[in-house]
């Protein structure tokens, strides 16, 4: 059956983590024109609590993203590099899809944001987790 004492553990530990989590201000996100390689780094690092420890790939992956921008649930990056925006549109899809579907999401938060409208959803969620 289950350690209930060992489950009971990994709850307070990971409630203490939660406890202190939230996830970066809009102005703290880099816009240096990041690669994939480099997005992917920065999200698994942001989305860490949303990782099981079964999770091979971390909490997204480049396919992920990339049907995301398929799918114009975010705008396409420019050459090949994401910026503040594009990392926000992450955030925002990787933890709403933790409850809700992507058609879903694309309906609160329309793919083709400006920079400006992006920090409303953004500034919202960021509120909530903190």
């Amino acid at each position: 059956m289950y350690d209930i004492k060992l489950i009971k553990g990994k709850l307070r530990r990971w409630e203490k983590f939660m406890k202190k989590y939230s996830f970066p201000a809009y102005n703290d996100i880099p816009d240096l024109g990041l690669y994939m390689d480099q997005v992917l780094t920065l999200m698994n690092q942001y989305l860490a609590p949303l990782t099981t420890e079964d999770s091979e790939n971390g909490a997204i992956t480049a396919a992920a993203i990339n049907n995301y921008v398929r799918m114009k649930v975010m705008p396409a990056p420019e050459k090949k590099k994401y910026g503040r925006i594009h990392i926000a549109y992450l955030i925002i899809i990787c933890t709403l899809k933790q409850a809700i579907s992507i058609s879903d999401i694309q309906k609160l938060i329309p793919g083709d944001l400006s920079e400006k409208d992006m920090r409303v959803p953004y500034v919202i969620g960021h509120a909530v987790t903190s």
